[in-house]
């Protein structure tokens, strides 16, 4: 944004690894950045680290912790086997289109607010477009891979003074998201300027609930300018 297109500030935003990548601009990079948008709240060393115990959540945000309990015992397989045997995984899923197409649909069906009825959310045009994405550009052992690779190259700190990231930083909480933090560490963790509880989607926001999702984004971005100050208190 800035050596090639010659932007000195910028806004970034995403759900998903692009919630990661968007803390990381708004960690590493805050002085450039006018604000940071994410609808998934994660520690950037989400993958060598802890989320927050029971304790922190109030009695409203309790049913959050619980989905994040139910989330690692019945759904995080797919990570165990990306962090440690990515690459037996895709010689199988590259290999069959079929097998690319249940893996794909599975996680369209459970981690959106779906309610097991896959295509109350997505249209078979959306869920095969996807799988082609991959398939045709043979990329599942690549989306797999930097699973094993986050693991095994940590991510390394610019700092380590709360808030982590320090652009302002606005995010949108959909209800049936895969993980979900209480309020009180997103103010900890994030330079907050603006929070937003959805009334429904989950992990795919941006094809469950876009126009949503594009307003509340919107909604954000107008309450900061150029001159919007990152939080510098502590040494930025």
């Amino acid at each position: 944004m800035r050596d090639v297109l010659g932007y000195d500030k910028f806004a970034a935003g995403g759900g998903d690894w692009g919630a990661l990548v968007t803390s990381q601009l708004g960690h590493k990079h805050a002085k450039h950045i006018i604000g940071t948008y994410i609808h998934l709240m994660a520690p950037l060393d989400l993958f060598n680290g802890s989320l927050p115990d029971k304790i922190n959540y109030t009695e409203e945000e309790k049913k959050y912790f619980e989905r994040n309990e139910a989330f690692f015992a019945n759904e995080s397989g797919y990570s165990a086997i990306q962090t440690t045997k990515p690459q037996t995984l895709a010689y199988g899923l590259n290999d069959s289109p079929i097998g690319l197409c249940s893996w794909i649909l599975e996680k369209r069906r459970t981690w959106s607010d779906s309610q097991g009825n896959v295509e109350s959310r997505f249209t078979k045009d959306d869920l095969l477009t996807t799988v082609c994405i991959y398939w045709f550009t043979q990329t599942y052992g690549t989306s797999a891979r930097y699973y094993y690779e986050c693991v095994h190259n940590p991510w390394t700190p610019s700092h380590r003074s709360m808030p982590i990231v320090r652009a302002p930083t606005g995010i949108g909480v959909f209800p049936n998201e895969v993980i979900m933090m209480p309020r009180s560490w997103a103010e900890r963790y994030y330079n907050l300027f603006h929070w937003t509880e959805m009334p429904s989607g989950g992990h795919f926001a941006s094809m469950e609930e876009p126009e949503a999702l594009v307003r509340d984004m919107r909604t954000f971005f107008r309450q900061l300018n150029y001159s919007t100050k990152f939080t510098d208190t502590y040494g930025g």
